[in-house]
């Protein structure tokens, strides 16, 4: 990062320069007391002893930490204690400080922490000490530290102590300067440390230097060594204990003298490497609902976690040997069949590890079914219904509604199966549109069956006579050997349930092992566009969060892609029908940027159809569920007619134009035909253009992308078969392939756009429309199984002409 590089550097330097520059008059250096507090060199602490080290460490342990410290000495314990507790990058702590020639006396310290990049952090803390001795009565210092870890091996850092400077005997103390150089020759194996300190105005020759070497002879062991110029050394010892640590420290002087032991031990919220093994414990995932691609993560509020997060975190699970089994929990859930796909096979995946999986659903429906149909055994509650009925598709026509009230739809389309008008001029669906629908319902239908039947062991035609025959009761249910058990959610771990610690989903996903690991894994970065393609909103809705694809949104994730070093691959994650086409073009430039700049790949969630599709174009390599939804490349679009309305409700309207088609769009009258005309030749040059942007980007004649276009709509499995997609998979793979194709074995994952709205509030439905009324924001996002209103937009639209769930 070479903005934080030249930052740090700067600010070094200045004050460097400062720091051996000589001068006539010369405050006194107060050192601040060591007490209780053992050495840590400040470019290689880690953990909450940074408070007092350097706090712009802290950045680095974003935990709840505890620790407790206590000394031994001249033949007494704990004369001196003291206590640090950190949170979130910001700490507190307390010190009662032996005096032997009076009172014992107290130190108060307030510290925090503010990352600038990936590699550099600042931090600041006060300390104020309490009726001490001499200099250290009532005294406070401003203190300041810096870190910087550009990689692995290396780590520099400085702290400034005693920046305010206070007076003794009416004359300014000097700030206390440290300058420290850490270096890693073997991973984290060993750390070998140097420290300088010298006061303001003081030469560099008059410093003083500190030697630390470091040694991790097994995972959660340290032993530690250190020398001063003056030969005085240090030895200590920490072995983590699961989420618990205990170790002390003996100073001696050049003689080997005994000056000091310090004793501490602590806690911390997440797991540490450690010398124990914990136990294994049962993961517990629950989902509801419909769960997002990348839900908001307000900076106050309720934070959600992603499907995506859930879908790792089991393969994650899986892997983790301290993770024995696992309960699915299930309650009214509304995944996409894509969803639902990817979501078995990880669970199919965490039981080839030799791990059970139980599902409890709350309310058995099909997509629930299906899933669980994928686990070790399905538990339903004693009084329930199996809904295993199999699937419908639902098509709605305003035709007739849309002329009783003097309405007319005057679209136009291109493409036979382009049936995204029909609802608004028909009372009935083409027979091409028939045609479609019943096609997709035959292939799905298939996939759904041919899941439940390997899943539960019996033939698809024993699945398909049990559907014929739904739904069930929960009786019925055991009785037909759909479900394992009958049993509450509540009841599990009390006696069918193997006895054993269980972790929920939430927490495993915040436990994860805290390392101290310089430098920043690279990333493969998962930009997420789920909902419609639209236009960029006119204004902030306050509290709500967007839910739309649009330009700006996806500009921003794919800027931070491109300048962002440490991303090394992209994955393009697609949940969208579709929508505005000249939206979807400004989205898909600012895809083409990024795959031009990087390797891009990209995986299609329920649905990438017509927009899109076409935004996924740039990527070279396209994966889909073999439930996925694509391709309806298509164009329709046009205007509603109103003037029957307007006569009916006595609504007197005139048009006055300059311009041969600035009435074009009015809604006082339908299209002339010179009108239509002119909007048709409009509509096909964009089609046109789709057409050659998938020739170009799939290698494909454009007479064999107008053959598998005109608005036909294709399950993955089917586009696998007709080349409009490259592989059969879910985002577990796509990430898994990319992975593999940039080198990466140890990487993260960071999912884009990053949505961090300061708070979002309940009842934000109501707020936001609110906000629109008063002009504060733009059109509402469109549901799961709502059209984007084509009578209230002049645009031309390339989408999906429905949406399709399986309930």
């Amino acid at each position: 990062m070479r903005k934080a590089t030249l930052i740090f550097v700067l600010l070094i330097t200045v004050i460097f320069v400062g720091a051996v520059a000589t001068s006539t008059v010369r405050g006194e250096r107060i050192e601040i007391p060591g007490g209780v507090f053992y050495y840590q060199p400040a470019a290689s602490v880690f953990g909450s002893e940074a408070t007092w080290v350097n706090p712009a460490a802290l950045a680095r342990y974003r935990v709840l930490g505890f620790q407790f410290m206590a000394d031994y000495y001249d033949g007494n314990y704990a004369k001196s204690w003291g206590s640090v507790l950190s949170r979130e990058a910001l700490s507190i702590g307390y010190r009662t400080l032996h005096n032997p020639d009076g009172d014992n006396y107290k130190e108060y310290i307030l510290a925090g922490s503010v990352p600038v990049g990936r590699q550099l952090s600042f931090g600041a803390s006060y300390r104020y000490f309490t009726d001490g001795p001499g200099i250290y009565d009532n005294r406070h210092f401003w203190n300041l530290g810096l870190l910087y870890q550009p990689d692995k091996r290396f780590s520099w850092a400085a702290v400034f102590s005693n920046l305010n400077r206070g007076k003794i005997d009416g004359v300014r103390t000097e700030t206390e300067q440290r300058y420290s150089f850490a270096y890693r020759p073997l991973k984290d194996e060993i750390t070998l440390a140097v420290d300088m300190f010298l006061s303001t105005k003081t030469r560099l020759s008059n410093a003083d230097f500190v030697y630390q070497v470091e040694v991790t002879p097994l995972k959660g062991l340290y032993l530690n060594a250190l020398i001063d110029d003056d030969r005085n050394f240090e030895i200590g010892v920490r072995a983590n204990l699961l989420q618990y640590f205990v170790g002390s420290r003996r100073q001696s002087d050049s003689d080997g003298n005994h000056k000091g032991s310090t004793v501490f031990f602590g806690a911390t919220s997440s797991r540490q490497p450690s010398i124990i093994e914990p136990k294994a414990k049962r993961l517990s995932v629950s989902l509801a609902g419909r769960p997002s691609e990348n839900p908001p993560r307000p900076i106050i509020g309720k934070k959600q976690t992603s499907f995506l997060t859930t879908l790792l975190s089991i393969y994650r699970a899986a892997e983790d040997p301290y993770v024995g089994e696992m309960v699915l929990a299930l309650d009214r859930l509304a995944l996409g069949f894509g969803q639902a796909q990817e979501l078995r096979e990880a669970v199919k995946f965490f039981r080839g590890k030799g791990k059970a999986v139980t599902c409890h659903i709350s309310y058995p429906n099909n997509i629930a079914y299906y899933i669980g149909s994928a686990c070790d055994r399905i538990l339903i509650p004693p009084v329930s219904q199996l809904n295993l009925v199999g699937l419908r598709a639902e098509l709605t026509f305003y035709g007739g509604t849309l002329e009783k009230i003097g309405v007319r739809a005057d679209l136009l389309r291109i493409g036979d199966y382009k049936s995204g008008a029909e609802p608004y001029t028909q009372t009935a669906a083409s027979e091409e549109n028939r045609q479609q629908v019943n096609r997709l319902l035959d292939d799905l239908f298939d996939q759904f069956v041919s899941g439940i039947a390997e899943g539960r062991a019996i033939t698809i035609d024993s699945v398909k006579k049990l559907i014929d025959n739904g739904p069930f009761t929960s009786a019925q249910a055991l009785e037909y050997g759909l479900v394992d058990g009958l049993s509450y959610r509540d009841e599990l771990n009390s006696g069918v349930l193997t006895k054993m610690p269980e972790i929920s989903l939430r927490k495993y996903v915040s436990d994860t092992v805290i390392n101290d690991i310089w430098g920043v894994k690279p990333a493969i970065a998962v930009v997420v566009a789920e909902g419609d393609v639209a236009f960029d909103g006119e204004g902030v809705i306050p509290f709500e969060a967007e839910s739309d694809v649009t330009p700006r949104k996806m500009a921003g994730a794919f800027t931070r892609t491109r300048k962002d070093q440490t991303i090394k691959g992209i994955i393009f994650r697609i949940n969208s029908p579709g929508g505005f086409a000249l939206a979807g073009e400004d989205v898909y430039r600012e895809v083409e940027r990024a795959a031009d700049d990087k390797p891009m790949v990209v995986s299609m969630a329920n649905v990438a159809a017509s927009g899109g599709y076409y935004i996924a174009m740039p990527a070279k390599y396209l994966f889909a569920n073999p439930a996925s939804i694509t391709g309806s490349i298509g164009i329709y679009g046009g205007k509603a007619d109103l003037s029957g309305l307007y006569e009916k409700i006595g609504m007197g309207k005139e048009l006055f134009v300059r311009g041969r088609f600035a009435g074009m769009l009015t809604t006082m009258r339908p299209f002339t035909p010179e009108e239509r005309e002119k909007y048709f030749s409009s509509m096909n040059a964009m089609y046109q253009h789709f057409l050659e942007l998938v020739s170009d980007n799939r290698n494909m004649s454009v007479d064999s992308v107008d053959n598998l276009s005109r608005g036909r709509v294709w399950t993955g499995r089917e586009a696998l078969g007709n080349g409009l997609v490259d592989r059969a998979g879910g985002i577990k793979q796509a990430i898994d392939f990319t992975a593999e194709r940039v080198g990466l074995k140890d990487y993260r994952i960071e999912i884009l756009p990053d949505k961090r709205p300061f708070i979002i509030l309940p009842g934000i439905s109501v707020l936001g429309d609110i906000s629109r009324l008063l002009g504060l924001g733009g059109a509402r996002a469109s549901e799961p199984g709502e059209d984007p209103s084509i009578l209230a937009t002049e645009g031309i639209l390339a989408r999906l002409p429905f949406d399709i769930e399986i309930e």
